[in-house]
């Protein structure tokens, strides 16, 4: 899986949600997160632990994260992580080829993995009576994993299959080639699959040297939530995991993008039903507090039929019949997309004048603090809903560890509730101005 599938996949289904409340206009209750009662620990190798217990259920979940994606990649081997944690399947030592899926089915339970720019993820969820399989299979493949030649092979031919059809969707291509051309330096440029030159090059001493190198305690963060006793657990993580020596961890590529300001374009021809048009802008790191303001502009730009792309571009003007935004959590500055795939005979151009037309009057005209309140509203009941499950509390945690600081969520509430319009606005001013675009439209 790329792209943080897993995250998205979660908020695909929270949006449903949304729109059954988006006419309210009252306060949601922000709640309280599953914080509190999380213990973090660091084992002397460096590992890093989070721990929840929550007995509500019997199910155990499990998410193991490594620092390490395409932003960690150079040209030559780009989409080796993602490589690496398809062949992160195929055996180790222990288990033979085919074993952990076996395993995993076996006991009633389910797993997966995906890489991100910033990460690669593993996770498993089990019933309580069975779930401690999951801690040794990822002790195992930390450091004894093998690579077999032909499954190398093997598992080269399915990424290429999964580049060809990434290229080969519309959104897909048009997406490579708006990221590519919105950074000149840092590596977010990169495509997280890979490109088809570097994956059909990549050999074996080059995956397991990128495996030897980030597959180590110290660049790890592992996360259990569930119905478990947290002390035995520790003693069987340090007892599985703290065999294992330190190691000097890599060094990461601090490369800092400069703000453009002049609008780079790009058109793509190919065969398509309807026209489409990506627009991406400069956004901020989960470590600038500039980010919790354009989380609120996510939701007043598309969430839901109030929001004023959806009202223009849909209701109004009637040229789209899709409109989303999309902001992630990332280490570094990243992007903020707005998408809209338009009606046959729409032009491009016409949905691309109405949304730089709406981002002027998110900078010029403030927002009425009833509208402010239904997007802080949509923020905290997007996050309180993605911690609903054991396997969601793991993942949110866990990878929060990784970019920030898992401690990030018991603050979110609160800097949510407490921006102004003046805030919001001062945001939309310095990031969603159409000089530091990059628009990408593709048609036939």
């Amino acid at each position: 899986m790329t792209r943080a599938d897993r995250n998205r996949a979660v908020r695909s289904d929270i949006n449903r949600h949304f729109n059954l409340n988006e006419s309210q206009g009252s306060n949601v209750d922000s709640g309280e997160l599953p914080i509190k009662d999380v213990r973090k620990f660091q084992l002397r190798n460096g590992l890093t632990v989070l721990l929840r217990e929550d007995h509500s259920v019997p199910i155990v979940s499990t998410m193991i994260g490594y620092r390490v994606g395409s932003r960690f990649e150079r040209p030559g081997v780009l989409g080796i992580s993602h490589f690496l944690e398809h062949m992160m399947f195929k055996g180790t030592k222990k288990y033979g080829k085919g074993e952990i899926d076996y395993i995993t089915t076996r006991r009633g339970g389910s797993n997966n993995a995906f890489t991100s720019h910033d990460y690669t993820a593993y996770y498993f969820t089990f019933a309580s009576d069975r779930w401690e399989a999951a801690l040794e299979i990822e002790a195992d493949r930390m450091r004894n994993s093998l690579f077999d030649p032909e499954e190398l092979e093997l598992e080269r031919e399915v990424i290429l299959e999964e580049l060809k059809m990434e290229l080969d969707s519309p959104w897909g291509a048009l997406r490579q080639a708006v990221e590519s051309q919105s950074f000149s330096v840092h590596p977010y440029r990169s495509p997280i699959i890979g490109t088809a030159e570097d994956i059909s090059s990549i050999t074996m001493q080059q995956m397991f040297d990128h495996y030897r190198l980030y597959y180590t305690p110290g660049n790890a963060t592992l996360a259990v939530v569930g119905d478990i006793q947290m002390d035995h657990v520790l003693n069987r993580i340090e007892v599985l995991f703290g065999r294992f020596s330190p190691s000097e961890l890599p060094e990461e590529n601090r490369s800092v993008e400069p703000r453009h300001h002049r609008q780079i374009r790009i058109k793509l021809e190919k065969p398509t039903h309807v026209p489409r048009v990506l627009i991406a802008f400069p956004a901020p790191s989960v470590c600038q507090k500039e980010h919790y303001a354009l989380h609120v502009l996510d939701k007043i730009l598309s969430e839901g039929k109030l929001s004023r792309l959806y009202r223009r571009l849909i209701e109004k003007d009637r040229i789209a019949s899709t409109v989303t935004t999309e902001f992630a959590e990332t280490f570094d500055p990243y992007l903020f997309f707005v998408r809209s795939g338009l009606h046959q005979g729409a032009h491009p151009h016409e949905a691309e004048s109405i949304i730089f037309d709406e981002m002027a009057e998110l900078r010029k005209e403030f927002i009425s603090e009833d509208e402010l309140r239904r997007a802080q509203n949509q923020c905290l009941m997007q996050v309180l809903t993605g911690f609903e499950t054991t396997l969601d509390q793991a993942v949110q945690l866990g990878l929060m560890e990784i970019l920030n600081d898992y401690q990030y969520w018991s603050s979110y509430n609160e800097r949510i509730r407490q921006l102004t319009v003046q805030d919001v606005q001062k945001v939309a001013q310095e990031f969603l101005t159409p000089e530091q675009s990059t628009v990408g439209i593709l048609s036939d």
